[in-house]
């Protein structure tokens, strides 16, 4: 019995230490992390953070925002409860809270040598305490004309080394309200873009610019957070969009990292920049990203708030709602939940530490002490994209080009493997120019020497002879064809027509080699052009959809010419389609063959290329149904509209077929598996 009172006891008193305390450590079975893989697939890598202490006790209250102070001290915006508490996360004890009677819904905090800052949404105001947290002013709505009605309920709150703020108020669709040090509105700082759907795009197209303004809304996305570094940039975040969701700002408000592989989700609710230029960013849904000081992704962790189906458990390192982050002077993150009203906090893994420690050795100029500890993230995962990624940027701040390459390409860098691909190539040509006109004055020295002796003895035509009769056979002449239609369409097709030039045979080979330059330039191509790797790709989708495509267009050609009156059969229009493609298949392979040369910024000229072969292949193909068919201009047009409308026909009856099939073929086997089960039982 005196055992069992002794157990009650304990019990209780572990019951009433878990209510009272501050914190609990969590378990790390939810810190999943990803990250970006060489070929753009979100994949799961080494975990990056883990979860640390769960701070439950502190009394909170629906808080919005948080930040960190000197000595690690936590301010947080306990919102309903109007009030700002100050944790100290080294002790783990509440150090103080301020207060101010005026105080409505304090939402926003902002710590720095001036002073602690309060954003209160709906005592519209911000209230500046010092680090004592002794009131000093409030700055009220700005009284100045040019405000005029605008929403003043500040959310957020930053301010630069000139104590000029910056904040971020529920509503205002023009941007970052900025106050001076003073309280004078100096303007809007910057504003989001107005992005338009795809839907109201083509109302724009439609309505007059009045009719558009009066039915569609234009107004552009509202921020939902913001931040100040060390250096006064600001950073942004913004809901309700995929890309361009965190930015960094010019001192114009323009986005620095506009084009750079800055992404999240579309619930972005906090940012923050710890001292080396790291940038984290909090998702609603319980997700953090974090970036490098130029903007790249790195990863992001975090489970979410739902696991196995559950919604909202009470796991450590997950959240109901993510509304706020927070750096240490460790690295360590501190996450708020103002719907659970409490605070999550994680530790950085030797995998994370490693990578901020690279970064910030390579933007001290610290090349080579930066490879070496990047090196040692490529044994904690060898295939880290930001660690190779950074390696070559390094060998190409070292002008170490082909080893810049190599990396690049393991990163999947493409713009990046062009630029130090280009130092090569010049090197290459520099090395080679004097080979290449010895080469070619050679040529052509041999050549007139050639064209002088065969003059006078002909003794070079005698033994080209056994050439010339190799080349003389007529499936040989008749696949050479091909070269005759592409300088002369028309007479070449009345012939084909007519005199029956081309064969089917040389038609087939043709065609065979069609498909071979088409596959080759599908999954050969260099690595600048290369988008998808060969073995990520549906062959089988490849092979079917050129033989589909092309055989169905040459069909449905027939079919539409046979009710029209057209006078080329089956064979004919098989033969005139493939030797229309003569320019397409040379643009197919110089293309091909360019990718390995050319760098991205000369993309240009196979654009033109591919352009160029696939017009002048187009017009031999209206020309060829002209003749084939001894069509006027007129009926070729119409013949090729009908072609394409019996192709997409064709198309989605053989699509219905095969779904069918597959229904069929289910419904087969589940019932043969249900005889055999009942059989065998």
């Amino acid at each position: 019995m005196k055992a069992v009172k002794i157990l009650l006891i304990l019990i209780l008193s572990f019951v009433l230490l878990s209510t009272f305390n501050l914190q609990t450590e969590a378990a790390s079975a939810t810190s999943y992390t990803r990250t970006i893989n060489a070929k753009g697939r979100y994949v799961r890598t080494q975990d990056a953070y883990l979860p640390d202490k769960t701070l439950v006790g502190l009394g909170l209250n629906g808080p919005q925002d948080m930040m960190f102070g000197e000595n690690d001290l936590l301010y947080i915006a306990d919102t309903n409860n109007r009030r700002i508490v100050v944790y100290n996360t080294i002790t783990n004890t509440v150090d103080q809270t301020i207060s101010h009677p005026d105080f409505s819904q304090p939402k926003g905090v902002f710590v720095s040598d001036r002073g602690i800052y309060v954003a209160d949404s709906s005592g519209e105001a911000v209230f500046w305490f010092d680090l004592a947290g002794n009131f000093i002013h409030e700055f009220g709505r700005p009284t100045t004309p040019s405000f005029a009605q605008t929403n003043y309920n500040p959310n957020k709150v930053v301010v630069d080394n000139r104590g000029n703020l910056y904040i971020y108020g529920e509503g205002v669709k023009d941007g970052i309200i900025q106050l001076s040090n003073t309280g004078e509105f100096l303007g809007y700082f910057t504003s989001n873009k107005v992005q338009l759907s795809v839907i109201q795009q083509i109302y724009k197209l439609i309505f007059t610019e009045e009719q558009f303004e009066q039915f569609a809304s234009r107004d552009p996305q509202t921020f939902s957070s913001l931040f100040i570094d060390q250096n006064s940039m600001i950073y942004t975040t913004t809901m309700g969009t995929f890309r361009n969701a965190i930015k960094k700002h010019n001192t114009q408000g323009g986005n620095i990292f506009a084009g750079s592989r800055t992404f999240a989700y579309s619930d972005a609710s906090d940012i923050y920049v710890d001292q080396q230029g790291i940038i984290y960013s909090s998702m609603e849904v319980g997700t953090i990203f974090v970036y490098t000081p130029d903007g790249d992704f790195i990863f992001n962790f975090g489970a979410g708030n739902f696991i196995e189906g559950v919604i909202n458990p009470d796991i450590s390192g997950l959240f109901t709602k993510l509304v706020s982050i927070a750096v240490d002077s460790k690295g360590g993150i501190w996450a708020l939940d103002d719907r659970k009203n409490m605070i999550q906090s994680f530790r950085p893994t030797e995998y994370a530490l490693r990578i901020y420690e690279a970064l910030n050795l390579y933007n001290s100029r610290q090349y080579d002490e930066s490879i070496m500890v990047w090196n040692e993230v490529l044994k904690l995962n060898q295939m880290s994209v930001i660690a190779h990624d950074n390696i070559a940027k390094t060998y190409l701040q070292q002008e170490r080009y082909e080893e810049a390459m190599i990396h690049f390409q393991l990163a999947g860098n493409r713009p990046g493997y062009s630029e130090a691909y280009w130092e090569v190539r010049n090197v290459g040509i520099q090395a080679a120019l004097g080979a290449f006109i010895i080469i070619l004055v050679a040529f052509f020295v041999t050549s007139k020497t050639l064209s002088i002796v065969d003059h006078k003895t002909g003794k070079i035509t005698l033994w080209m002879t056994p050439v010339r009769k190799f080349f003389d056979r007529k499936w040989l002449k008749d696949i050479f064809y091909i070269f005759r239609v592409m300088r002369h369409p028309m007479d070449s097709f009345y012939e084909i027509r007519k005199e029956h030039r081309a064969n089917l045979i040389s038609a087939i080979i043709l065609y065979m080699i069609f498909f071979l330059i088409y596959l080759n330039f599908s999954i050969n191509k260099g690595f600048i052009y290369q988008f998808v790797a060969a073995e990520d790709m549906d062959l089988s989708a490849i092979v079917i959809g050129f033989f589909s495509i092309t055989l169905v267009l040459v069909i449905s050609n027939y079919l539409d010419t046979s009710i029209h009156d057209g006078l080329g059969g089956l064979k004919q229009i098989f033969i005139m389609f493939i030797y229309s493609m003569g320019p397409l298949m040379i643009a197919l392979l110089s293309t091909t063959i360019l990718s390995y040369v050319l760098t991205y910024n000369e993309v240009f000229f196979l654009n033109i290329i591919m352009i160029i072969g696939f017009g002048w292949s187009f017009i031999n193909l209206f020309l060829g149904m002209n003749e084939i068919h001894d069509y006027s201009a007129k009926q070729t047009v119409k013949s090729m509209l009908m072609t394409v409308l019996f192709t997409v026909i064709i198309a989605v009856v053989i699509i219905i077929l095969i779904m069918m099939w597959e229904q069929l073929y289910m419904f087969l086997e589940a019932l043969i598996k249900e005889v055999i089960r009942n059989v065998t039982q």
